[in-house]
């Protein structure tokens, strides 16, 4: 820019000189130097202002890519918590379902008793009056083999007789037994619980509360986080006592155990037909709940 500002110049000069030498350099070509020159000074600055904004900016830029990656490291352990919460809170969700349903059958089970505890103060009220009374002259063989079954009246309830000198085979109350395996497994002790109820099983397979001895079987593992054999628990739950009190609660949990061993898809088609079978049904509810968390919706048909 100064060259070709000098060479505007000398030409200028020079014309000037031919035209007029003795006039010499004029006022307006001495303002067009400074002129010039102040034009090139400005050049310079915005020259150093955009080399200095470029830099900033650079900066900037730099700056804003760390920043984005920072972001989206703190997302990613944000998800990672946010799963793991989710995780833990279904958990959680399960244990509460599971203690409330303990709760409510033992309950029931202490309203039974009560009514048991009834009738057998009565009975034993009628067995006092029998003992008071003269007894009747015994006949028949002295050898015979006399059986009582399990919850018979009598001093002799619960035990069973074979021949002269041989030993009594006693039978437990069904009422007994049950109610204390309920309460080994509700204070935690789920080997005690699990051998009560097996035990209730062999005696009283055919009574009404089977089908939940059975199902507490696979509570009592699926709190000991063996979810394999709970879900072999529920199996036989469901198989065995189609129609019991808690057929469609071990088609829940198998469905959790399902989910909390790995398997997945599984979990999924026995949580999904429960609700499909049973749309109005408490445990379908909560099978659907466990089924959004996962991210998938079902709208169940619903008769009426």
């Amino acid at each position: 820019m100064r060259k070709y500002a000098l060479t505007i110049i000398s030409i200028t000069l020079l014309s000037a000189g031919t035209a007029s030498p003795a006039l010499g350099v004029s006022r307006e070509i001495i303002q067009m130097m400074q002129q010039l020159d102040t034009l090139q000074q400005s050049v310079q600055n915005l020259q150093n202002t955009v080399s200095t904004q470029t830099a900033i900016l650079h900066t900037l830029l730099q700056q804003t890519a760390h920043d984005v990656s920072q972001m989206k490291s703190q997302m990613a352990d944000l998800q990672r918590n946010t799963e793991q919460n989710l995780a833990a809170s279904s958990n959680k969700l399960d244990s509460m379902t599971s203690q409330i349903q303990a709760l409510s059958s033992s309950l029931e089970q202490a309203q039974a008793q009560l009514t048991q505890l009834s009738e057998q103060l009565a009975q034993t009220q009628k067995v006092i009056q029998a003992m008071n009374a003269p007894p009747p002259v015994a006949s028949g063989n002295p050898g015979a083999t006399v059986v009582q079954p399990a919850g018979a009246s009598g001093p002799d309830a619960g035990t069973t007789s074979g021949p002269a000198g041989s030993p009594a085979v006693n039978i437990p109350d069904p009422d007994s037994l049950f109610n204390s395996a309920m309460s080994s497994f509700n204070s935690g002790q789920y080997a005690l619980a699990i051998q009560g109820f097996q035990e209730f099983l062999q005696y009283y397979g055919n009574t009404p509360r089977a089908s939940s001895a059975q199902f507490y079987i696979g509570e009592c593992y699926y709190n000991n986080g063996d979810y394999q054999h709970a879900i072999d628990a529920y199996d036989k739950c469901i198989e065995r006592y189609p129609n019991g009190d808690k057929t469609l609660a071990a088609r829940l949990k198998k469905g959790y155990a399902l989910l909390a061993n790995g398997q997945k898809e599984a979990g999924i088609r026995e949580l999904r037909a429960l609700v499909e079978q049973h749309p109005t049904a408490h445990e379908s509810d909560l099978a659907s709940q466990r089924l959004r968390r996962l991210g998938i919706i079902i709208r169940a048909r619903r008769s009426g």
